[in-house]
């Protein structure tokens, strides 16, 4: 009976979720039409064109993680941690151990993660044992499964500053595939190592998002004895509880492994940095969403109002295209306000095109099964489509031989915009899916006056698209070598699975 209860619960919140987006659908851009930019409040929205704002590109993984030990080498005063996910690996390991150094010297360090319990790993037996050096660790949004509705609103965001100088900000999360390290999954990605006064409005949207009553102190882990409990069962627990205690207190202690890692990692990002360099921005906007909704809030009328804003913002500059638009995201899953872009995109003759994963690449077989219902729809509207195919593209710098073979996937979320008076770099958290567009928190950093830095962006990701599948105008696909190949770059087992899962994957589309 209590199964059948929760089953007509989880359908009930599902087809209320469901109306929802329908309703949002058919009014959300109205909204957006009304409000643009300027209806979104400080720290939550920021445009500078008085000052200069640096920006560096950071492609390598490598390099991507030498230079968050290098920022917070030079934190003086504080360090800001924000991250979608924080992994207790290798590479979670060693910007941990690179944060308790820097408390140990008198940095305030704070530490905000969200609190998704199918990838959630930083708990509250690490975030004590890191408490131990002042470390403070909060978790965004806590709320049970049970909560099917709730727990459906995620903090995306990702960012590393310091001193409120300095920040790193883009599509990687803390964990080994994100920076190179693993033999097994890779993903390609972009930062953004961003200076100049941009910063401080990122910094006072950090602690709009930290101070949060939904975001919440890591509780301290405590034993408690059950009256009645068989002595057997208290051991057992007993040995559980110090066994995650003991693996937290391990995590902080160096290994000759983590020497190998950050010995290795250092060597190629001294090569890669070789070949970068810092541009000016001289027109720099900001833009993210707030934090705090839940799925009460998004019943109100006025949701898009308080919560969506970077979505207002990529209307505002998508909308003013005239000649080309190139978007590099993991997921391509459309709704009604994207689809209304692209087609008005089209209407202008502007130049579409469109980089992201594969069946063949993808860590999301999901979004995998809706992105083929639309590719050859879009394919015979006129929009170019690259997709990753699974194998290491051979464009970034310094990779190691020893992960060359692991599988790899686009993990990047780029947006370049052509006018006939400007061009425009974006890169951000956010993914061309439901979920970025109404559901997490995202952020966003864009670029106008620099074509140099523009061009870096986008001759990568031109290189990068042409080494996978190449989606033709009579919807066969070709590789790298200009040979034909199959559409899904996979094998007939990995198509069969995303075949089973496609109608449920379609029907489950509004939360993807």
């Amino acid at each position: 009976m209590k199964s059948l209860i929760l089953f007509f619960v989880l359908l009930w919140t599902s087809a209320t979720i469901a109306q929802v987006e329908i309703l949002d659908d058919q009014d959300g851009l109205d909204d957006e039409i009304q409000g643009y930019s300027s209806v979104i409040p400080y720290p939550f929205y920021a445009e500078d064109k008085e000052n200069i704002n640096k920006m560096m590109i950071i492609e390598s993984g490598s390099m991507a993680l030498q230079a968050r030990i290098d920022l917070i080498r030079r934190a003086q005063k504080s360090i800001d941690v924000e991250y979608f996910i924080y992994n207790t690996d290798m590479a979670g390991k060693i910007i941990t151990r690179e944060l308790i150094e820097a408390a140990k010297r008198g940095v305030k360090v704070r530490i905000l993660v969200d609190h998704s319990l199918p990838i959630f790993k930083l708990d509250e037996y690490y975030a004590q044992a890191l408490a131990k050096f002042g470390i403070e660790v909060k978790y965004y949004n806590t709320a049970p499964l049970i909560r099917i509705s709730t727990v459906q609103f995620r903090n995306h965001r990702k960012l590393l500053l310091i001193d409120d100088t300095e920040v790193i900000t883009g599509g990687r999360n803390i964990g080994d595939e994100y920076f190179n390290l693993s033999k097994k999954f890779n993903f390609n990605d972009r930062d953004l190592h961003v200076t100049g006064p941009v910063v401080k409005v990122m910094k006072d949207s950090f602690e709009s998002f930290f101070n949060h009553k939904i975001s919440k102190r890591a509780a301290k882990p405590s034993f408690t004895e059950f009256s009645g409990e068989k002595e057997s069962e208290r051991v057992e627990r007993m040995k559980v509880f110090n066994a995650n205690l003991s693996k937290a207190e391990k995590f902080l202690q160096e290994t000759p492994e983590e020497l190998a890692a950050r010995e290795k990692t250092k060597e190629i990002s001294d090569s890669v940095m070789k070949n970068k360099r810092w541009h000016d921005c001289k027109h720099t906007t900001y833009s993210t969403d707030a934090p705090g909704a839940n799925f009460f809030s998004r019943l109100n009328p006025r949701y898009d109002m308080k919560y969506r804003f970077l979505r207002k913002t990529l209307f505002d500059k998508i909308s003013a295209i005239d000649k080309a638009i190139l978007i590099s995201s993991p997921y391509m899953l459309h709704n009604k306000h994207s689809k209304k872009l692209l087609k008005d995109l089209r209407k202008k003759n502007v130049d579409v095109t469109i980089y992201t994963n594969s069946l063949a690449s993808t860590d999301a077989i999901y979004v995998a099964a809706n992105l083929y219902l639309d590719l050859f729809r879009w394919r015979r509207q006129g929009i170019n489509i690259y997709l990753h195919d699974g194998n290491w593209s051979g464009v970034e710098e310094g990779v190691d031989e020893s992960i060359m073979n692991a599988k790899w996937g686009t993990h990047d979320k780029t947006q370049i915009y052509d006018t006939s008076t400007y061009s425009e770099l974006m890169v951000g958290t956010y993914n061309i899916d439901n979920r970025s567009n109404f559901y997490n928190t995202e952020m966003a950093m864009f670029c106008r006056g620099n074509d140099e830095l523009v061009d870096e962006a986008r001759h990568y990701i031109s290189k990068q698209k042409t080494q996978g599948i190449t989606i033709n105008p009579d919807g066969t696909a070709t590789d790298r070598e200009g040979e034909r190949k199959s559409i899904y770059g996979t094998n007939r087992r990995g198509l069969l699975v995303m075949k089973l899962i496609t109608l449920p994957s379609w029907l489950l589309k509004f939360l993807l």
